[in-house]
Formats: C-alpha cells, sequence, structure tokens
C-alpha cells in the first residue's frame, strides 16, 4: 500500500494519430489565419487609398469654402462702403 506521502504519477501517453491530427489542424489553423490577414491587408490598401482620395477632396473642399467666405466679406465691404458713399451723396443734395 502506498503511503500518502509520495506524489502520485499521472502519465499521459499520446497516440500517434491522434497527435498527428492535432498538428495538421493547428497548421490548417494557422495557414488559414494568414491566409485571412492577406486577404484583410488588400481592403486595408483599398481602405488608405480611399480615405486618401476623400481626404484630398475634403480638403479641396474646404479650401474652396474659405475662398468663397472671403470673397463674400469683400462683397459685403464693397456693398457697406458704397451705401455709405451714397448716404453721404444723399445727405450733400439736400
Amino acid at each position: 500500500m502506498p503511503s500518502s506521502n509520495q506524489p502520485r504519477i499521472v502519465d499521459f501517453k499520446l497516440t500517434l494519430p491522434w497527435l498527428i491530427g492535432s498538428a495538421c489542424t493547428a497548421l490548417l489553423f494557422m495557414a488559414g489565419l494568414g491566409w485571412n490577414a492577406s486577404a484583410q491587408s488588400g481592403k486595408l490598401d483599398t481602405l488608405i487609398t480611399t480615405y486618401a482620395k476623400l481626404e484630398k477632396r475634403f480638403d479641396d473642399r474646404d479650401v474652396r469654402l474659405e475662398t468663397m467666405r472671403d470673397r463674400m466679406y469683400a462683397n459685403e465691404r464693397v456693398t457697406d462702403a458704397l451705401s455709405l458713399r451714397m448716404t453721404a451723396l444723399e445727405g450733400s443734395r439736400k
């Protein structure tokens, strides 16, 4: 009868077919991950290109809006100056 102080040893023996099947499964899983990663890389490149184009379009739009705003303010200043001149001319005629 073994004494209670000695450790109990459990020996796990793996059968060769189970070991080969597990290794093949792990390798196929890793190959699938690699395949998916390369497919996603192509999609990522497409997204980066699209993002760059959109960013350029937005920058161009912002420049056009800023130019239009500056022209609008310039036209308002001209309109105000003309209104003041007309008011001064009308005042001098009376």
